[in-house]
């Protein structure tokens, strides 16, 4: 026997290790590329999450202090309207004392002028 005859077959059966083989690393190839694509739009789907929750996170915030303001605001005015209200009271009473007062001072001045002349008819 020939050292370097590899007897009969040997060629198919070492083109079909071969090739199997290289189906094999092809399937393997594609299965990881696959998984790693999977893996990529894994992670780009987590960061948009994780972005969409920040900006969530955010606006929520922001409504809250918009809120805070509002109701600021309202409590202002309600402050106001009521302080309104209390100056409408005064200057109501304010001009109920006024014209009380001009009609002593009519009285008054009608007295003097009354005494005037009856100092005047007698003098």
């Amino acid at each position: 026997m020939d050292p370097t005859d590899l007897g009969p077959g040997t060629a198919t059966w070492l083109g079909g290790t071969g090739t199997v083989l290289l189906g094999g690393f092809l399937w393997l190839r594609k299965f990881l590329s696959k998984d790693a694509a999977d893996r990529a739009m894994d992670n780009a789907d987590i960061g948009t999450v994780r972005r969409l929750n920040e900006l969530l996170d955010s606006e929520r915030e922001a409504r809250k202090l918009a809120e805070a303001r509002a109701d600021q605001f309202a409590k202002e005015r309600n402050d106001l309207a009521a302080t309104v209200g209390r100056m409408e009271g005064k200057i109501e009473a304010l001009t109920s004392q006024v014209a009380n007062l001009t009609e002593r001072v009519t009285l008054q001045s009608d007295e003097i002028a009354r005494l005037r002349i009856k100092l005047g008819g007698t003098t």
